[in-house]
């Protein structure tokens, strides 16, 4: 039986990606485990943490026909912005019957279709128009030694010595046109735990699922189309969206973003959330708040 379990990372397509890991080391202090290029994939990429969690920011490699891959059609779509979450899983095969089961189409990392009986050790991608934007699930790669899995590791720094104050992702948010569809996706095919429910009058209404190890994901339907999140669905379609770091000092954490020439696009009393122009169109947003039920509290 397939079991999910720590987020393998969460993937971050840029123009330039010299210039956006630079960002990453400047801001978060990062610590880069991979850096590469993928033939198949026709990208560049690195692996990186942020506490306990991975980014993995790629570009689309500077070779004929790079636009005509998987990655350069998203790219002349959607342009800068979070691409897809990949996570571990446990019996990857299980999965893909689980899929086939629910009708969710698969394939696999250059674009062609994935159909049961599946071949273990490969990597599987959904049909995003399925899933509620693109999804990754995979057995733990061969190609790099994920930092995180090594004895003596610990996100300590990032928490404890670094101005951003960081002690997990607190959620990915995923924007969707309807809740109960996606609810239905996340909590009865892919297994998660639905732990929270609330609606920002005239706003938005969000359901929290927990998923895997050590992942919240935020499905968030916007109610406002004037709202950022409701112009980037009508623009986009429901799609992967943003990641929220759950810091333990929001001011000192503003502070320090302010230092580093990080403008604060949005701010309530317990979060905020950065201007997209400074972090390569992703949406990067801190926040102290602990959200109802987390089992990872």
């Amino acid at each position: 039986m397939f079991k999910i379990g720590k987020l393998f990372h969460l993937t971050h397509l840029v123009d330039d990606l010299d210039a956006c890991d630079q960002w990453y080391d400047e801001v978060f202090a990062c610590n880069r485990f991979y850096r590469g290029y993928e033939k198949a994939a026709v990208r560049d990429a690195s692996l990186l943490t942020i506490g306990n969690v991975v980014m993995e920011p790629l570009s689309l490699a500077k070779v004929p026909d790079a636009e005509k891959s998987p990655i350069g059609k998203f790219k002349a779509r959607f342009g800068q912005r979070l691409h897809s979450i990949a996570w571990y899983v446990e019996d990857v095969p299980d999965l893909a019957a689980q899929f086939a089961r629910h009708d969710i189409q698969m394939f696999n990392l250059v674009g062609r279709p994935v159909k049961p009986p599946y071949k273990p050790g490969l990597a599987i991608w959904t049909q995003p128009r399925q899933t509620h934007g693109l999804l990754e699930f995979a057995e733990i790669p061969r190609f790099t030694t994920d930092a995180r899995l090594q004895p003596g590791w610990s996100p300590a720094f990032w928490r404890e010595r670094h101005p951003l104050g960081i002690e997990r992702a607190s959620h990915i948010t995923v924007l969707v046109r309807d809740l109960a569809p996606a609810i239905h996706f996340y909590r009865d095919v892919l297994r998660g735990s639905l732990i929270h429910q609330e609606e920002r009058a005239g706003e938005s209404k969000s359901a929290f699922v927990a998923v895997g190890e050590d992942t919240v994901v935020e499905l968030l339907q916007p109610l406002s189309a004037s709202s950022p999140e409701g112009r980037d669905l009508a623009e986009n379609g429901d799609s992967i969206y943003g990641v929220t770091f759950k810091t333990i000092n929001l001011a000192k954490a503003a502070d320090y973003l302010n230092s580093r020439r990080q403008r604060i696009e949005r701010r309530s009393g317990d979060s905020l959330t950065l201007n997209r122009q400074d972090t390569f169109g992703m949406v990067v947003g801190f926040t102290e708040r602990a959200i109802p039920n987390d089992p990872r509290s």
